[in-house]
């Protein structure tokens, strides 16, 4: 987003706004050209108030407020997450649907509906949940349609720097292990590179030891956090705009890591 020089305002302007809207003011009030991805520059003017940021186009009206396209369907039954899990031969004789987080009490990160192995309780869910940061504990996100095997997602144990241990936590992950009958061992996959998953033994996290889940094996696939990723798209987006420079493209790329982390993140 491109930007003019900042406006003046004044005391007696900002009370003036602060009176005709009670307690909302504006602290930010600058000319700028945003780059549209549907219509391309747009030129207006961007508000930063005690309550929101938002910018008033001056020309084209965003892409947002243009779209009038009309729907015969109601957008909150379009996707229904019982008819998806039969859809996928959900619940059977080793899996379940359990409705433990229907109000979100259980994890306020995942969906209402779970599913989990059969002979997992909800009360067993529950102890296994307090040793799983955000209480995101290992439920199934897939399952193949031929051979059974599944593909389940959780957060991270809560081990911390003592190397603590639950029970609950290391009977459940053998019950899923157990439930794909093929397999003699669980693979995990831990996205974080394994520096950075002994660093959040720090902040009480950590991994699975060998230790503690003896059925299990663990990879790290060095994929980098959210800040590192970010960090690295906005170099591109700099290399390729407002000019490109042709003489340094590929070194200039390769300064990103971006093509890094995208490999890492397609395996």
């Amino acid at each position: 987003m491109a930007s003019a020089p900042t406006s003046k305002y004044n005391s007696h302007s900002l009370e003036n706004e602060s009176i005709k809207r009670g307690t909302f003011f504006i602290l930010i009030d600058k000319e700028v050209i945003y780059i549209c991805p549907f219509n391309g520059p747009i030129k207006g003017r961007v508000y930063i108030t005690n309550y929101r940021l938002y910018l008033r186009s001056l020309e084209t009206p965003i892409f947002a407020f243009l779209n009038e396209e009309k729907f015969n369907v109601d957008g909150w039954t379009v996707y229904n997450p019982v008819e998806e899990y039969r859809r996928q031969g959900l619940p059977n004789h080793h899996w379940r649907i359990t409705f433990i987080n229907k109000c979100y009490e259980l994890c306020d990160t995942y969906p209402a509906l779970l599913v989990v192995p059969y002979r997992a309780s909800d009360d067993d869910l529950r102890r296994v949940a307090t040793f799983r940061s955000r209480n995101r504990i290992p439920v199934l996100s897939w399952i193949h349609p031929e051979n059974k095997t599944v593909i389940v997602r959780c957060s991270q144990p809560l081990v911390g720097m003592s190397g603590k241990r639950n029970k609950d936590d290391e009977k459940y992950l053998d019950v899923i292990r157990e439930t794909n009958r093929q397999i003699s061992k669980l693979t995990i996959y831990d996205a974080r590179p394994n520096v950075n998953a002994v660093a959040n033994k720090a902040t009480g996290g950590g991994y699975e030891s060998d230790d503690a889940y003896h059925n299990a094996e663990l990879f790290f696939l060095d994929i980098h956090n959210i800040h590192v990723m970010r960090e690295s798209l906005k170099k591109v987006k700099d290399i390729v705009y407002p000019n490109v420079e042709e003489s340094h493209w590929l070194s200039s790329l390769e300064s990103t890591h971006w093509l890094e982390h995208i490999k890492a993140s397609i395996f």
